[in-house]
């Protein structure tokens, strides 16, 4: 018996277009008169997602910016802060790789640097959509004192984050956790922080074993959450790495796969 599934979003539930299947409401309504707890785990802002569900935000679990944050019926109720002095320093190693751009995203906003951020590179739908709150800065003394970091998302506008960010930055890597959340962007956290560790933290407040735990996904930075589950399907579009770590495949994202795998599990358990 399931009791929990959970779900990337961009690359697995989302098609190409970032739309979700039109039955996914329906399907989410119906695991939850099985029991079944459902969560998205995306590297998005927790906004982003608050915004996206905003019909059941408080209904779902919302995992946010790649384990960072835990959401549940609305309270926040795990954060893992980066803090402002390790975002100074990482972004002092990043300043030097041209081309690069950071995103500060905190509690309460998205920052974006004047001048060097993603709204020239990206169509300003998709930057409403992944922050939608966020404040021009001229440098990272221009966070708010209340404000606090939980991580910083870097764009790579040749869509080479695994050579130019990942790859380029290995001393980063014994003191954070660096995750490539597509061709274009690599989140850096507190260290130990991904979406396995967060499904981990969601299987003890619900009692939940591995066995009793479905999950989706298609990127690098979903490899953690993977392993943390048996029933966990890549989806016919993961990347290779993503495949090797998982026990089940499902159809691609542009054939609505998470939806249908759920319909067809949904139709056994009648």
């Amino acid at each position: 018996m399931l009791k929990l599934v959970a779900t990337d979003m961009d690359g697995t539930l989302l098609n190409s277009q970032h739309k979700m299947p039109k039955q996914t409401y329906e399907v989410i309504d119906r695991l939850h008169a099985k029991g079944i707890k459902f969560a998205v785990a995306s590297g998005r802002h927790y906004l982003s997602l608050q915004n996206l569900y905003k019909e059941i935000k408080d209904e779902i679990i919302l995992v946010a910016e790649n384990g960072g944050v835990v959401i549940d019926k609305g309270e926040m109720i795990y954060a893992s802060l980066l803090g402002k002095e390790n975002a100074r320093a990482i972004i002092a190693d990043i300043d030097k790789i041209p081309g690069l751009k950071v995103t500060i995203c905190a509690l309460q906003a998205a920052y974006l640097f004047e001048g060097n951020n993603i709204i020239s590179d990206l169509p300003i739908e998709t930057v409403d959509t992944h922050f939608p709150k966020r404040v021009l800065i001229k440098s990272l003394d221009d966070l708010p004192d209340d404000d606090e970091v939980i991580k910083l998302a870097v764009f790579d506008p040749e869509f080479k984050a695994r050579e130019n960010i990942y790859g380029r930055l290995p001393h980063l890597h014994d003191q954070f956790q660096l995750a490539v959340s597509g061709a274009e962007w690599t989140d850096i956290m507190n260290l130990g922080i991904n979406k396995g560790v967060a499904i981990r933290k969601l299987q003890d407040m619900l009692a939940a074993t591995p066995e009793e735990t479905m999950v989706f996904g298609d990127a690098l930075n979903d490899v953690e959450m993977m392993q943390q589950a048996y029933y966990s399907y890549a989806m016919e579009n993961a990347l290779p790495e993503v495949k090797a770590v998982s026990n089940f495949t499902a159809p691609t994202n542009e054939e609505e796969g998470v939806v249908k795998v759920l319909e067809n599990l949904l139709a056994i358990m009648k």
